[in-house]
């Protein structure tokens, strides 16, 4: 994985390039890739449960995250949303529900724990609480590039990244994603490769779930 200032050139150019073909065509040795597309990915939401002075539960927003649907984890997003789930779990009095968000509906979820999260990679396996509510759904999976040439190749720009939500999968121009961009505990954001999802996909593989 590398930092955001460790990649060359911009975001803006690459998405210029998949929408103008002439200048597609004179990228066409490099990795050029793009945003998924809205409908291709899942939002990942923490809530706190309050109660009010009068008994009555409070939903209150405390995290949300963009993701995206995997054959091993049902949908694999950034780990800072569930960095948030974790540290208010030890605190008094507070009831909290993470939740996969399908096209505006939310839907009953948990984080699988491999033991050592973030693993270096600020990646997090969410998986719905019922298996077959989750068969029902037959929500699309994104396909991992497999000749994925390096992120040193790709090209993004600060400006252009801090508006694409942390979670997002990048996709070549097969529809593969080649990249995510993960938030870190700094705040800072980086890009995990196709190789680094598939190294996180074999830890979370060896976890029941």
């Amino acid at each position: 994985m590398k930092h955001l200032g460790c990649v060359v050139t911009s975001v803006f150019s690459v998405l210029l390039a998949v929408g103008n073909p002439a200048h597609g065509q004179t990228q066409e040795g490099k990795s050029a890739v793009r945003p998924a597309h809205p409908s291709q990915v899942i939002t990942v939401t923490v809530t706190d449960l309050l109660r009010s002075k009068h008994g009555v539960d409070t939903d209150v927003l405390i995290a949300r995250a963009v993701g995206f649907p995997n054959d091993t984890c049902d949908v694999i997003t950034t780990f800072d949303v569930i960095q948030k789930y974790e540290v208010r779990q030890t605190w008094r009095k507070v009831r909290q529900r993470v939740d996969i968000v399908v096209n505006g509906t939310p839907y009953p979820a948990k984080f699988r724990d491999i033991g050592a999260y973030p693993l270096g990679l600020n990646l997090a396996c969410i998986d719905f609480d019922s298996p077959l509510l989750h068969a029902n759904l037959k929500i699309p999976v994104l396909p991992l590039e497999q000749d994925s040439p390096g992120l040193s190749s790709l090209s993004y720009d600060d400006k252009e990244v801090v508006k694409i939500d942390p979670g997002t999968p990048f996709l070549n121009k097969r529809g593969e994603i080649a990249s995510v961009l993960v938030a870190t505990d700094n705040g800072a954001l980086e890009f995990a490769s196709a190789d680094d999802i598939r190294t996180f996909l074999k830890a979370a593989a060896n976890v029941d779930r």
